[in-house]
């Protein structure tokens, strides 16, 4: 195996395992507190000033611990309990190191190595500076002497503090407080790498100048370079923040500088990007930039005395940097615009997103196909694949976007990269959202067709497309918030958006109250015959925003919900009973008697017939017309649909033809008469039935036993919505055909 197929093997088990194999012992010691020092030193002068600061700079950032070795560096007599000594030693403390914190002093000027017992030592220079009284005692150790805790001492410092505060309060009015100097800056950094006195990662990660990276890969990014910037400092230098400058005073402070000309670091006040006109002072540009290779020369240099060791957990980009720099440090050349591991990572990361996502959508599949069998549904492979399809976009994109943080690109190619990936699976996840609800849709629609009510025909259509918009609506946001880490300018987007949306689409937003409107009050169900204004047809489907109408000549009308909400509805399909109005025209020769028998014969077949209403019902000789006598029919059939009052209808009117021919009853049509001579008309009369009535009812009822019959072919019975269903009732003289 090539050296080359080799790394590449090992690459791609690294990226699938999640971190390099045994990089976790690799990860660079640092030091575990502020302080440098772990135990107290009274031997000299200089030591015991050294002890005493850097006690209280630990105290400061939360230990509190460290206070009893600060306290121990003050002579308070020799017979004292430790508890006592805490009590009486605090307040002096406290406002010796106060006086110091606001001084910048070199510790290396204290004299190590007196003749006198006393020693008075000058901290600072100019008008700022104070003097700090030290003794060696008895013991032949070095304290804090007893004439530095007389009350007028400590009340001239008291007063020193006091007006430092308020010329500070006047002077700093430009500056972030958080890093309004070198020396804050510094100890936000540290507290925040150590994670003490209330600091995170995050407070460590805003001390860098990340102006030119993205909101949003400003986390990866800086988290990657705090953890090689604190890896660096605890191998080249011990801080000592009494060198620092405690004031915002000056254009840059340098930290370290490299004595080869590698990099620096490097403190500056940059322009606060939250508020502009305000200045921080941070970790400069340049120190970031050279960063990787001043940390790549000192990383296997020893801590510097007086550390102690700690293992921290550094960010997996930075361990397999670390692993391929001690592995194939050749692959860290930049030959064209990326590195060699990065080029090879980016080729990596695309098979394994690949792989990954045939792997999982088929696991996806197998899991839809079971649940299809188990809801006892038919299988549908196109809905399958058209699911399937942007799961795997989805999940290859994911593994890319989360994965080029681990190959520590550049800034700007890293912006890039992370926006197109981003908006790859946020496409690829609202795709894949709207074929799951189109599967969730066919199965709350089949479980819609096995109800009886009409209602769950109606609503699940408008809560697929409801949750279709919702599913388009996150993917925006998700993209949006993609662009800025700053919530609230993104709410505010919205908000101003909404509105002139809102202005600018008042007629939408009308639609969508009236789609609620009908789904509150139902004026009608699916496949109801419906009369809206000019508009005839049956209800198709309703929609968020209008209603589809299928008219009776086939064609598609769509109606804006606002203006059926403004209609009257007229709601055919709610008529429990349809009636049938019509007239029965018969010729002028008719005799009294067959009209008296037709007419009977009509009413029984309605009184017979099986969807027809018996309580209500007129047959009458109604009207004499120029070419014929008029039989009013009016009655009513029970029926749900149109297609039942159609077949109904087509039964009575032919039992009605039936009762004509048996009571030799003529219909007319327009003729004109002719008079003939008696004896022509004597030949051509026919007789009449006796009975009139009594043969009518014969005549129906013989006709109805041939069609309804004993072994006729009953019709089905009427259905009609469940209990919850409209009904209207038919009053006399209403005309709803």
């Amino acid at each position: 195996m090539t050296p080359m197929l080799r790394l590449a093997t090992i690459l791609c088990l690294l990226f699938c395992a999640g971190y390099p194999p045994n990089l976790a012992a690799q990860a660079p010691e640092s030091q575990q507190e502020i302080p440098a020092v772990a135990l107290v030193d009274l031997s000299t002068p200089r030591a015991t000033v050294q002890t005493f600061f850097r006690a209280m700079i630990a105290f400061k950032a939360g230990n509190v611990d460290r206070l009893g070795d600060a306290v121990n560096c003050i002579y308070l007599g020799d017979d004292l309990e430790p508890e006592e000594r805490l009590n009486q030693g605090s307040s002096p403390a406290y406002i010796i190191f106060a006086v110091m914190d606001g001084l910048q002093f070199d510790m290396e000027l204290i004299d190590d190595n007196p003749s006198e017992r006393n020693l008075k030592v000058t901290l600072g220079e100019g008008e700022g500076s104070f003097d700090l009284y030290l003794r060696r005692y008895d013991d032949d150790l070095w304290r804090i002497s007893s004439q530095s805790l007389k009350p007028d001492y400590l009340a001239a410092l008291e007063e020193i503090v006091a007006e430092r505060e308020s010329i500070e309060g006047e002077e700093e009015g430009g500056f972030v407080l958080a890093l309004k100097s070198p020396r804050v800056t510094m100890e936000a950094f540290i507290k925040g790498m150590n994670e003490t006195d209330g600091f995170t990662v995050a407070d460590a990660i805003n001390t860098l100048d990340l102006s030119e990276v993205s909101e949003v890969d400003r986390e990866s990014v800086g988290l990657g370079k705090v953890s090689d910037l604190k890896a660096l400092i605890d191998r080249i230098k011990l801080i000592e923040f009494s060198e620092i400058p405690p004031d915002s005073d000056g254009e840059t402070y340098v930290f370290f500088q490299d004595p080869t000309g590698l990099g620096s670091i490097v403190l500056a006040p940059v322009p606060d990007e939250d508020e502009p006109e305000m200045k921080a002072w941070r970790f400069t540009k340049g120190t970031l930039e050279s960063l990787e290779p001043l940390y790549l020369k000192y990383k296997d240099e020893p801590l510097v005395a007086g550390l102690q060791p700690k293992t921290d957990v550094q960010p997996l980009g930075n361990r397999i940097r670390d692993w391929i720099h001690g592995t194939y440090p050749s692959l860290l050349e930049k030959p064209f615009y990326l590195k060699n591991y990065q080029w090879l990572g980016l080729l990596i990361l695309i098979f394994i997103g690949i792989l990954f996502s045939r792997l999982l959508t088929l696991l996806i599949g197998f899991f839809i196909r079971f649940w299809f069998r188990r809801k006892g549904f038919a299988y549908d492979k196109k809905l399958e694949r058209e699911f399937i399809r942007p799961i795997q976009i989805t999940l290859m994109a994911w593994i890319w976007l989360y994965g080029i943080d681990l190959l520590q690109l550049a800034s700007n190619v890293l912006e890039h990269l992370r926006i197109a990936a981003f908006f790859v699976t946020a496409a690829g996840a609202v795709w894949a959202s709207y074929r799951l609800i189109d599967i969730v849709g066919k199965y709350l629609t089949g479980k819609a067709l096995e109800s009886e009510s009409k209602y769950d025909d109606l609503l699940v259509p408008i809560i697929v497309r409801t949750l279709k918009i919702f599913v388009v609506v996150v993917g925006i946001v998700a993209l949006a918030g993609q662009m800025t880490s700053d919530p609230t300018k993104l709410l505010t987007g919205l908000g101003l958006g909404g509105l002139a949306f809102a202005l600018a689409a008042k007629d939408v937003v009308a639609n969508i109250f009236g789609s609620i409107t009908i789904l509150a009050d139902r004026p009608f169900r699916i496949g109801d015959w419906v009369t809206i204004g000019d508009i005839d047809g049956s209800v198709e489907s309703v929609g968020i925003r209008s209603t589809r109408i299928r008219t009776f000549y086939n064609s598609l009308i769509t109606v804006p919900n606002s203006e059926i909400v403004g209609s009257h509805i007229d709601n055919m399909g709610a008529r429990r009973y349809r009636r049938i109005k019509t007239t029965l025209a018969i010729t002028y020769d008719t005799p009294p008697e067959t009209i008296e028998a037709f007419c009977e014969g009509i009413r029984e077949l309605i009184r017979t017939h099986p969807y027809t209403r018996k309580d209500y019902f007129h047959v009458y000789l109604n009207g004499f017309s120029e070419s014929s006598l008029d039989i009013m029919l009016y009655c009513f059939v029970e029926t749900p649909d149109w297609g039942t009052e159609l077949r109904e209808k087509h039964r009575l009117y032919l039992d009605i033809i039936r009762l004509a021919e048996a009571l030799k009853v003529s219909f007319a049509f327009p003729t004109q008469t002719l008079f003939l001579n008696k004896e022509e008309a004597a030949v051509l009369a026919g007789g009449s039935p006796a009975d009139g009535p009594r043969a009518g009812v014969m005549a129906a009822r013989g006709i109805v036993a041939q069609t309804l019959g004993k072994g006729g072919a009953i019709p089905p019975p009427v259905t009609f919505g469940s209990s919850g269903d409209m009904e209207i009732p038919v009053t006399e003289g209403e005309d709803d055909e």
